[in-house]
């Protein structure tokens, strides 16, 4: 009745109801959590290791450039080497081909003078950027090009106006390991709470070179 449940502030399930002043501090204590998540940290670690690459390394075969939409074929053929039992088929590199001409698909490019050595390849809706598959070429792994593509490319979006750089979902295999040093992992609820404001919204990018010679102060950094 009535009088007990006062007395004895539980819900019928069993669980402790909660108090407005407890629902504060719980929804503080999740602000803060997510104010000091591990992933975070992660990045600016990354980014002050790539940060070193970009000053010290020598470039002998030139210079390190960010193209977007120079060579799709090229890009196609790397991402077959890479991916040996990748999951874009001849049929889906046809469509993404025809999405490509229509400027639905945008292709992120990194390169070492004249050679491709990274692409993230993505579609863009509003103001969100979807990352569906991205490669690096092991032989030029001392300049860490995955997460150097990645920090150059995110500072790229920010100035254009995306606000969602979406890497898809996520799992335990080591070619997702990379993820967690990046971005922060969300919920589909959560996720879905940040991209339906920004699914309707306007971002462009040019093609062409971007960036023709990469510094740090190329590098998002945060």
């Amino acid at each position: 009745d009535q009088k007990s449940n006062r007395a004895n502030p539980r819900s019928p399930g069993g669980k402790r109801a909660k108090s407005p002043g407890m629902k504060k501090k719980i929804r503080g204590a999740k602000k803060s959590m997510r104010r000091w998540d591990p992933g975070h940290r992660a990045l600016k670690k990354r980014a002050k290791d790539v940060a070193r690459c970009v000053r010290n390394l020598p470039r002998p075969d030139g210079k390190l450039s960010v193209r977007v939409n120079t060579d799709f074929k090229r890009t196609m053929e790397l991402l077959k080497e890479h991916h040996k039992d990748s999951w874009v088929g001849e049929k889906l590199q046809r469509v993404w081909h025809e999405m490509w001409k229509d400027g639905d698909m945008i292709v992120f490019e990194l390169w070492y003078g004249s050679k491709l050595i990274a692409a993230d390849i993505a579609h863009i809706v509003g103001k969100s950027f979807y990352v569906a598959t991205r490669f690096f070429e092991q032989e030029y792994r001392k300049f860490q090009p995955g997460f150097l593509l990645a920090l150059v490319e995110t500072q790229i979006l920010a100035k254009a106006g995306f606000r969602l750089w979406d890497l898809g979902g996520t799992d335990s295999s080591p070619m997702m390991a990379y993820k967690k040093d990046i971005t922060v992992r969300m919920s589909r609820p959560e996720f879905l709470t940040r991209f339906y404001p920004l699914r309707n919204g306007k971002a462009v990018i040019a093609n062409g070179t971007i960036v023709e010679d990469i510094q740090t102060e190329h590098l998002l950094i945060s």
